[in-house]
């Protein structure tokens, strides 16, 4: 079973660009894919360089690693256009872009920025990508895919064909998820949610994989809850620490907006953990609690572990604590649990 899988355990924002770059240089994929749009992204630190991606996978630091933007993915052009270039995949021969991927549009962005209700009630970031998704529901006529675009005809590949050859090779696919399982359109805290949903079934359905392939499940969360829109977030902290904003980094990488802080959600976690069929979690930003780059733990730390252990490993599928993050850097990942 070659495929992992990454998703986000609570609203978002809990690191998961970091982790799927950290996995796919310690795990060395193959592929790398991811099925995102511009409302949602990952942020990694590598080699001195800070990275705000919205559409090409984490994974891409890897050098080996052939990174696809699958068919369930909405695109915008021109920032995609600038990620390939900052990531230096332009001309490299290692991206390829599915050729129905959707193209969001102008008419997309203009259309939802107008519309107060979702850009004042529910805190939309405005991207289009919403409009662009109603649009293709619709089956609208006026739906505009990835090979309908000629500068991005170079990139133009039936990713699902291409891993469907990988996998029949036993090759290592990654598939990295977007946005956090608080915000499914399904599961989530509705009516603030995002336009689809966002768990492991959906990533797999929307690259193409069947569920059979997949060996492990990585559900990423950190130690508090974070929120940039409006929605339900338990005590959030009125007085937040300076820290969260600096050395936290909980600034959103797509809306500039500094985050909400509230406390960890056992109860949303637990569900997470359990609709994703999450195998292994990941805890990042365990800063928080103090250093733990030489694998010391505060008593702080333990006690939250231990509680995680207690409630979240105990919840079929009983996953383990695999991965410990702390700082900024891809470096900066501990291996807890094997």
């Amino acid at each position: 079973m070659p495929v992992t899988v990454i998703v986000g355990g609570q609203k978002g924002d809990e690191g998961k660009g970091k982790l799927a770059a950290y996995l796919a240089l310690k795990k060395d994929f193959d592929i790398c894919v991811r099925i995102s749009g511009p409302n949602a992204g990952h942020t990694i630190n590598y080699r001195g360089k800070s990275f705000g991606l919205a559409t090409i996978p984490c994974g891409y630091i890897n050098e080996r690693s052939r990174i696809l933007i699958g068919r369930g993915a909405f695109i915008d052009i021109p920032r995609m256009l600038a990620e390939i270039e900052s990531t230096g995949l332009k001309g490299s021969g290692r991206l390829g872009i599915d050729k129905y991927a959707t193209v969001i549009t102008d008419r997309h962005k203009d259309k939802e920025r107008s519309d107060r209700h979702l850009m004042d009630e529910i805190g939309s970031v405005g991207t289009g990508l919403g409009t662009a998704r109603i649009e293709k529901i619709k089956r609208d006529s006026c739906t505009v895919f990835a090979k309908d675009i000629p500068e991005i005809e170079p990139y133009i590949a039936d990713t699902t064909e291409e891993i469907f050859a990988a996998l029949g090779q036993d090759k290592k696919v990654l598939v990295e998820g977007d946005q956090g399982f608080g915000l499914s359109l399904i599961h989530g805290e509705f009516p603030f949610v995002t336009s689809r949903d966002t768990s492991a079934s959906t990533f797999l359905g929307e690259v193409g994989i069947g569920p059979t392939a997949v060996e492990d499940v990585y559900i990423v969360f950190k130690p508090y809850v974070t929120r940039v829109a409006p929605g339900p977030l338990k005590n959030e902290e009125k007085n937040v620490s300076e820290w969260y904003h600096t050395a936290g980094g909980e600034v959103g990488t797509v809306s500039g907006r500094k985050r909400r802080i509230g406390e960890f959600e056992w109860d949303n976690a637990r569900k997470a953990v359990q609709i994703n069929g999450a195998t292994r979690i990941c805890i990042t930003h365990m800063d928080v609690f103090g250093n733990i780059k030489d694998g010391e733990f505060s008593h702080q730390a333990k006690s939250f572990l231990e509680d995680i252990k207690k409630e979240l490993s105990s919840v079929y599928p009983f996953p383990v604590i695999s991965l410990l993050s702390y700082g900024p850097g891809v470096e900066h990942v501990l291996e807890y649990e094997k």
